[in-house]
């Protein structure tokens, strides 16, 4: 199954008084590249969050965001209790020994910083489970949504593929003519030149094949056919296909090319340029093929 590597998913679990929302995008590119943006605090579970990515895909630039918030209220601040009764009774016994008043208000005690201290989070087993729930269900709508490009790019790769075909016939039937117009021209050319008689029949046939011989298009016509049939098998298979099919492509268009540059007749000449734009359609689509 040909997949793209374009595509976008989104993933959302909500569970324990938390919400994490996984967003993905992907684009080409000729390698698996992951890039995975996290709150700091859970940086520290970007390795084993990248290795769920790296196992569903092979290739593209993914782009992850994630989306943390909290559902429930709970304090992000503890208040240190000991620590104040020591303040209390500390404060209480020296203005004893002082003969001073001791007089404390609960303002008072709130106003002093090291009675608190806040709660970091971090991430345990329970928010890493989450994250891997969220992060899961943005990967299947991603590859839901390359899947579906995929179908489209092969829907037209394989009516591009119909068009080479015919155009590969048209070649080869052209190319079937060539022998016997290039005799007929030489022969038009040399009695112009020397009249009727007056030329060696037996060395214008070597000339004529000579000339033929160089414009002998069979071994690249077979040898695209086959290019052809390979690129129809691998589109129609299950496994990753993109390297493969943009090889295919490059020795394709490598034979087109030298059959454009052995082309002995316009009408030729006019088949491959119309080919070739056909084959370089075909690498355009591919390069968005996983």
């Amino acid at each position: 199954m040909v997949n793209s590597m374009t595509g976008f998913g989104r993933g959302e679990v909500a569970r324990d008084g938390f919400k994490a929302t996984f967003e993905l995008s992907s684009v080409n590119s000729r390698y698996l590249e992951v890039s995975l943006r996290l709150p700091r605090w859970l940086l520290a579970l970007e390795a084993p969050l990248r290795a769920i990515v790296d196992a569903r895909l092979s290739r593209g630039k993914v782009y992850g965001q994630l989306s943390w918030e909290r559902t429930e209220w709970a304090p992000t601040q503890t208040f240190n209790e000991p620590l104040a009764d020591w303040y209390i009774e500390t404060l209480k016994g020296l203005a004893a020994r002082h003969q001073m008043s001791a007089e404390f208000s609960v303002g008072a005690l709130v106003g002093l910083s090291d009675l608190w201290s806040v709660r970091n989070e971090s991430p345990d087993e329970q928010i890493e489970a989450l994250l891997r729930e969220a992060l899961t269900s943005a990967l299947d709508q991603l590859q839901r949504s390359r899947e579906s490009e995929g179908q489209a790019l092969a829907a037209d790769l394989t009516q591009r593929l119909a068009r080479v075909d015919e155009l590969l016939g048209q070649i080869r039937a052209r190319a079937a003519e060539v022998p016997q117009a290039l005799r007929e021209k030489l022969t038009a050319r040399v009695t112009e030149l020397f009249g009727n008689g007056g030329y060696d029949p037996q060395r214008l046939a070597q000339e004529v094949a000579y000339m033929a011989e160089r414009a002998d298009i069979t071994e690249e016509c077979v040898r695209l056919d086959v290019h052809v049939r390979q690129f129809k098998t691998t589109l129609a298979g299950r496994e990753a296909a993109g390297r493969r099919l943009n090889f295919l492509t490059q020795e394709m268009n490598r034979e087109a090319n030298t059959i454009g540059s052995k082309s002995a007749s316009w009408e030729l000449s006019t088949l491959v340029v119309e080919l070739k734009e056909e084959l370089e359609r075909i690498r355009e689509q591919v390069q968005n093929i996983e």
